[in-house]
């Protein structure tokens, strides 16, 4: 039997967006005058440059310095990445009550990482806040009403499991796809777990394929693994054992419990598998295309082709 891990929890975490500074340098001398004489927004660029290292060394220090002066001038980007630093410890002692201070400062203003992110401590129960699932809910309402994906993808899960709000998978996979058409690796993953069981969408093999696909194309270990499970077993696509070895290999590389297991089950059910992924898929194809029956192992010039019986249960 098939053990699913569930990836709610993966996203539920304290996590941070960063905001985009310009494609080009910026002028940090320029900068740097009209931030001296209370210019916010110039303060504001100006921590980012030092943050990031855009046109001047890195220097978290000096960054929360004038993401300071901005903030307490109102600006709600530089309140956020003023909490994000005290959340980290990052160019100033680690705080989590001045976090929780000027992400709730960002968030009234209607800044929709910091609500994001006090969605997650609620979440979580962190910074000496609660575990409060409903509290969570409404600040990830109000990120995901302006459409930050981190936010819809939490909301989404909150609405499919039934935490702090009715269980709705139909507004889960709603927020899903909104989440995923904007790049959210998590989203994706989930979403095509939606259409390959028939929750909140109408089940759809080929569209489980889609999303898995173009997560995986970005590496993303979840979609991975479940794609390799999509390929073993010929759901959606041609069935090709070798190509769900390679993407079960892939997504072991990244340490994910249920893709190692599934690696490794195929490593010690046949011998002799090259480590690297490209190549035992390469090797899988002329040896063992078919894979192998349950309960069974192979080992490559053996007369019989069979050795000692081993599991080949995948996980997902």
């Amino acid at each position: 039997m098939r053990s699913r891990v569930l990836l709610c929890l993966f996203v539920l975490i304290f996590f941070t967006i960063r905001r985009a500074s310009a494609e080009h340098l910026p002028d940090v001398a320029h900068l740097l005058k009209n931030a001296s004489k209370g210019d916010v927004n110039a303060q504001f660029m100006l921590g980012l440059a030092y943050e990031f290292g855009r046109g001047v060394a890195k220097d978290s220090t000096e960054a929360a310095h004038w993401y300071e002066k901005a903030a307490n001038a109102g600006d709600p980007g530089a309140q956020t990445h003023l909490g994000n630093l005290y959340a980290e410890g990052n160019g100033v002692a680690r705080d989590q009550a001045l976090a929780i201070k000027w992400y709730l400062r960002a968030a009234t203003r209607g800044d929709s990482t910091a609500q994001t992110n006090l969605g997650c401590m609620y979440f979580n129960g962190q910074a000496g806040l609660p575990q409060d699932y409903n509290e969570a809910a409404r600040w990830f309402s109000k990120a995901a009403d302006q459409h930050n994906p981190i936010a819809e993808a939490n909301l989404a899960t909150l609405y499919l499991e039934g935490w702090g709000l009715a269980r709705d998978p139909d507004k889960a996979a709603s927020l899903y796809l909104d989440a995923a058409r904007q790049g959210n690796l998590y989203s994706q993953a989930r979403l095509a777990w939606m259409y390959e069981h028939g929750v909140g969408v109408p089940q759809d093999l080929a569209e489980s394929v889609r999303w898995d696909r173009i997560a995986a194309q970005h590496g993303y270990p979840r979609a991975l693994n479940n794609l390799g499970y999509l390929y073993e077993h010929g759901l959606g696509v041609t069935k090709d054992f070798p190509q769900a070895a390679k993407l079960y290999c892939e997504a072991a590389s990244s340490h994910l419990p249920e893709a190692e297991h599934n690696w490794q089950s195929i490593q010690s059910n046949i011998r002799d598998v090259p480590k690297e992924c490209a190549q035992a898929a390469q090797w899988l194809a002329r040896f063992a295309p078919q894979g192998i029956a349950d309960g069974e192992s192979i080992e490559v010039g053996s007369k019989t082709g069979l050795t000692v019986p081993g599991s080949t249960l995948r996980r997902r």
